[in-house]
């Protein structure tokens, strides 16, 4: 998984209490308002007993853990390894029944082996900073049994009203996608204190809906169901205005999808 890696981080360890209990808050706001939220907009939660699920970009380990105590396997995989102990070492101390069930990893998705494919690939708000994505997209076919479903949710793109998640520093939604790239960049400089010059220095992708459709299109996977602007009022009006094609970037505030591998 080639993501778009250029982040803040505090420390390899918590460095203080503070720390720790502020990741932990945004642990418990995952488990009890994005999660749901998320399976939501993909159409609704599957049965997970007994199953085999890799979760990509795992983050804290919110969404893993979820699906751990409905009785999966789970392995989250990221590449940001303070998360991937903070997920660890939280589940070591929050939910100590789990450690048989689920586990993390700083892992490219694409260095995992096919020993013992999966039932599900679940990624939630993760495809928008992939650079590589077809890459990555081949890769969890690779990991899926034959039948095998990925089920994934990306929001907001980039090109959308509030795409760039505020790392330009630009205080006004839709100001990153109409100036000029080069005052785009030249507040993101300013705003994360570094030279920034491409969205991919912010953690971004920048691909529009018709880049995302050609990769969803290259790949083997027989596309079960694609929802688009799911989720508050204002991006199901922005929705209303996707088929004008000039604007589609523009109004495609995310996307939920299910794919399937093709097989038994």
């Amino acid at each position: 998984m080639t993501v778009t890696a250029r982040e803040d981080h505090v420390s390899e360890v918590y460095g203080d209490v503070e720390i720790f209990a502020d990741a932990t808050a945004y642990f418990d706001r995952q488990t009890a308002e994005s999660n749901p939220d998320f399976w939501s907009r993909c159409g609704g939660r599957p049965d997970f007993r007994g199953k085999r699920v890799l979760e990509v970009g795992c983050g804290h380990g919110a969404l893993s853990v979820d699906v751990a105590g409905d009785g999966a396997d789970v392995l989250g995989v990221d590449l940001n390894r303070w998360r991937v102990k903070f997920a660890n070492d939280l589940v070591l101390s929050r939910h100590p029944e789990l450690t048989s069930r689920v586990r993390f990893s700083a892992t490219d998705v694409q260095d995992l082996s096919m020993d013992e494919p999966f039932d599900y690939v679940i990624s939630k708000d993760t495809f928008e900073h992939v650079d590589d994505l077809e890459a990555l997209l081949q890769a969890v076919y690779r990991l899926l049994k034959p039948g095998g479903v990925l089920i994934a949710g990306s929001t907001p793109l980039y090109w959308s009203p509030k795409g760039d998640h505020g790392r330009t520093g630009l205080r006004v939604p839709c100001l990153h996608a109409v100036l000029p790239t080069s005052i785009v960049m030249r507040a993101a400089s300013r705003h994360k204190g570094y030279t920034v010059r491409n969205v991919s220095d912010i953690g971004m992708n920048g691909y529009t809906p018709e880049q995302y459709r050609r990769m969803f299109d290259s790949t083997g996977f027989e596309q079960l169901e694609i929802r688009y602007n799911q989720g508050r009022r204002v991006a199901r009006i922005l929705g209303t205005l996707r088929f004008i094609s000039f604007l589609e970037k523009y109004v495609t505030t995310g996307f939920y999808l299910r794919f399937r591998r093709p097989g038994v």
